[in-house]
């Protein structure tokens, strides 16, 4: 890991990956809510700015796709 990269970036990307190729609506929801919980990680990493209000935007976005 280089300095200044956050790790739950590509976490949260490969879980949406993960729910977007799921076979069935429980695994996909479990991917999703996986997802979520990767971008407010990423978030809380974060400074207040643009990349934060960014990762909060992509869980409540992931959180919606999981109900």
């Amino acid at each position: 890991m280089g300095f200044g990269r956050n790790p739950h970036v590509p976490k949260a990307q490969a879980a949406e990956q993960k729910a977007e190729e799921a076979s069935d609506e429980l695994a996909r929801a479990r991917a999703y809510f996986e997802a979520a919980h990767a971008w407010d990680r990423a978030a809380e990493r974060e400074k207040p700015g643009k990349l934060r209000s960014e990762y909060e935007a992509h869980a409540i976005r992931t959180r919606e796709l999981a109900e």
